[in-house]
């Protein structure tokens, strides 16, 4: 059995690490390009032969050509000499400039070219098609040789659209386009295309699988169940590590593969402190990896689909983390109190929240309402520490984001902090068309999904006679609400909403309650934060 001593220690030198982790630092070594100018030539489709050639000559990726889930030529080419997103219905409504030139034209002998970055997009011929494939690109000069980088995507061998400008204009070196050494770079580059594509097709059915895993276990009334989310992540990001590409090994390796680590952790976590151990640890294996070797977390069947975001955490792994995250709270709060639970709260909000680790808006928001409703359920707080406990979490995800946004290079939150309050309003607007119609237009997935979803709340609710779990499962069902509010994969929220309702309904902690009049501050109850104490853990319903 740990000691509760070194399990505070323990929760306090993760949330170090992982706001170490976060805190902006030196960027890691990478070749950067001098102050250059280059001919950007686009062209309908670059042969093996000449991709081969420009390989040689320089450095070779794949390029992601717009952001949303359709595109077109005209808008990829408006994008790319801009350098910024352009909405499908702002086409007629330019405003600015193009700040770069480009050569459209059939060029011949292009795998001859000298200073000029050679890339594919949509054809002059097609309308608007799903933004789903990847199209060739290659940089030849200045020293350029490899595999394509970008600070935007961090991963090598992709690129996005956005990227071209930066690279072809003098002094933004930290947005630019870079490259690293590799060999065989065409064939890495085509065998990267396979993975993505995979994964990208396989998002919503890991998810089902997963989502029917749980059902199973719960109806079996297994406490596997417990360990079965962790297990979970931990093998999609094995296959991420092992670059699996094919569908039918992916699909197998996420049922067998979680069923078999899930039983084994189980044996291993029986305990309170075990289990906290774990739900912490792989929360932070994540944070981790996605500063060491981002491509790992972000190509694989819970990673982002790389036309919103390319890397980080994305709504099917931000779904999934909040049974770890908010299992492992109930446990920190049970085991020391208002401190445990306060530590695991910062530990996880830091990890939605910071750029170098993604910098997940929508999860920092669901998890922070998700914390408020718990903490309030745990130490039976009043209305006013509702609100403390909000208002806390809301301050901490705003100093995180401002950290972040002092520093130069992409940061996926800017643009909602651009102007006074105008960017703010501007996504909360964008909500109507990327998530809410989307869910409107794709109800023949989503209403059943909902159905079962809420099903599954109100039966494991029923069910449940420990009142820490169902402590739990409100957090979850207000995290699921939340989560459909703010986020645009309604699918993919519910899918995973599915899952961790199940793996909560057999969570049970072992340990007693803490008693909450000893373990909250004197201030907090001098200033009617706190009820008064009673027998019970949480307050009446």
């Amino acid at each position: 059995m740990v000691r509760r001593s070194r399990l505070v220690l323990l929760l306090a030198v993760a949330s170090a690490a992982v706001a170490a982790l976060a805190t902006p630092g030196a960027a890691s070594a990478r070749t950067d390009p001098p102050s250059a100018t280059f001919q950007v030539i686009v062209v309908d489709h670059i042969s093996d032969r000449a991709f081969a050639a420009l390989a040689r000559r320089g450095a070779v990726g794949l390029l992601r050509p717009g952001v949303g889930e359709v595109t077109n030529r005209r808008l990829s080419l408006a994008e790319l000499v801009r350098g910024h997103e352009i909405k499908p219905d702002h086409l007629n409504a330019l405003g600015r400039n193009p700040l770069i030139g480009v050569d459209t034209t059939e060029v011949s002998h292009i795998a001859e070219c000298h200073k000029c970055i050679v890339l594919e997009l949509p054809t002059k011929r097609g309308g608007w098609v799903a933004n789903a494939q990847l199209y060739r690109i290659a940089v030849v000069g200045y020293g350029y040789h490899g595999l394509l980088t970008s600070p935007r995507t961090r991963i090598p061998g992709l690129v996005s659209v956005f990227d071209v400008l930066p690279t072809t204009l003098p002094g933004r070196q930290t947005t630019s386009l870079s490259w690293t050494p590799a060999q065989n770079s065409v064939e890495r580059v085509d065998a990267l295309n396979r993975q993505i594509g995979a994964n990208d097709r396989l998002k919503l059915a890991a998810l089902f699988i997963l989502a029917g895993l749980l059902l199973l276990l719960t109806l079996l009334r297994l406490r596997v169940a417990v360990t079965a989310v962790p297990a979970a992540l931990l093998v999609n990001l094995l296959l991420g590590v092992t670059e699996v590409s094919n569908e039918v090994v992916l699909c197998a390796a996420m049922l067998v593969g979680t069923v078999l680590l899930a039983f084994l952790l189980s044996r291993f976590c029986r305990s309170d402190d075990a289990l906290l151990l774990l739900f912490g640890g792989v929360v932070a294996l994540y944070a981790a990896t996605m500063v060491v070797r981002p491509e790992w977390q972000a190509i694989n069947p819970f990673g982002p689909t790389q036309n919103q975001r390319f890397w980080g955490i994305g709504n099917q792994v931000e779904t999934l983390m909040l049974a770890p995250l908010l299992a492992g709270a109930v446990i920190a709060q049970r085991r020391f109190g208002l401190l445990g639970f306060a530590l695991f709260g910062v530990f996880g909000l830091v990890v939605l929240t910071d750029n170098r680790l993604g910098a997940d808006g929508g999860g920092a928001i669901t998890l922070g309402v998700a914390l408020a409703v718990l903490g309030w359920r745990l130490f039976r707080f009043r209305v006013r520490g509702f609100v403390t406990l909000l208002a806390s979490a809301a301050l901490l995800v705003l100093w995180v984001v401002s950290r972040g946004l002092t520093q130069s290079g992409p940061n996926h939150l800017r643009h909602a902090f651009l102007g006074d309050g105008s960017g703010f309003v501007a996504v909360v607007k964008s909500l109507v068309p990327l998530s809410y119609l989307p869910a409107l237009h794709e109800w023949t997935i989503v209403v059943p999904l909902l159905l079962i979803c809420a099903a599954t709340f109100v039966v494991a609710r029923r069910r449940t006679t420990n009142p820490a779990t169902r402590d739990l499962l409100l957090a979850l069902g207000i995290a699921i609400a939340t989560s459909l509010l703010v986020n645009d994969s309604a699918a993919y929220v519910l899918a995973g909403g599915i899952a961790v309702i199940g793996a909560a309904a057999r969570f049970a902690p072992t340990s007693g309650p803490v008693r909450v009049r000893a373990r909250v501050p004197v201030f907090l109850r001098r200033f009617g934060v706190v009820a008064e104490p009673v027998a019970s853990e949480s307050p009446p319903s």
